[in-house]
């Protein structure tokens, strides 16, 4: 494996960097900044290490808030379902709002049928003419689970100045609370604010999935 190549073939989309100032007097103040600074640096080169674009490279295993996603040699057996299938029991937006403070919702005409399942709330709507799912979870009360092969491309993505992570490609293997698993397609997942977000659908373009998750609100 050559570590070096590896590295420089990783496609990373950076937030942006913020102006960096380290102020000399007075010296106490000046050591948290730079702390910070260090401990932003060594995340961000630990990200570059999680998102493997082959099979030489370093780690197989990552987690994005409430979302775990594995790289394996082999998907494991899986078939194809509906977006909307398996999301669990209708819930009212009081409702999936005291389960998640942080929810936030599509910007689109007409009543929105939202759905629990465990400690998920899952909305699908419609984009350019295609159904697109929105799942969200409170980061640290549950967790999502994806296995992905080597023909899945996975990309670090800016989102609101969040890391997001961009999913495409072959399809991959989801795993939802309480379902069989299932093949997803294009995926985009980040956290915010505490809580993990994920839209997916067929044939969605990052282009679109990023201004999808610009477009989300806190109201409906």
């Amino acid at each position: 494996m050559d570590l070096e190549r590896e590295l420089r073939a990783l496609e990373v989309e950076w937030p942006p960097t913020p102006e960096l100032r380290l102020a000399l007097e007075p010296l106490r103040r000046s050591r948290r900044p730079l702390f910070a600074a260090v401990a932003l640096a060594l995340v961000a080169l630990a990200a570059a290490f999680a998102v493997p674009q082959s099979r030489g490279a370093i780690l197989r295993f990552l987690h994005l808030g409430g979302e775990s996603i594995e790289f394996v040699e082999t998907l494991p057996p899986a078939g194809t379902r509906p977006l909307d299938a398996g999301l669990g029991s209708p819930v009212s937006e009081a409702e999936a709002r005291a389960l998640i403070p942080a929810l936030l919702l599509p910007p689109v005409s007409g009543r929105l049928r939202l759905r629990r399942s465990g400690e998920v709330v899952s909305v699908v709507f419609v984009h350019a003419g295609k159904p697109v799912l929105l799942s969200e979870l409170r980061s640290g009360q549950g967790y999502l689970l994806k296995k992905l092969a080597g023909s899945t491309n996975a990309e670090w993505v800016n989102v609101q100045g969040m890391y997001g992570l961009w999913l495409s490609g072959a399809p991959h293997v989801f795993f939802f609370p309480r379902e069989p698993a299932r093949l997803a397609g294009n995926t985009l997942i980040w956290e915010s604010l505490g809580t993990t977000y994920r839209l997916e659908g067929p044939g969605l373009a990052k282009a679109d999935a990023l201004a999808l998750a610009r477009s989300l609100t806190d109201t409906p």
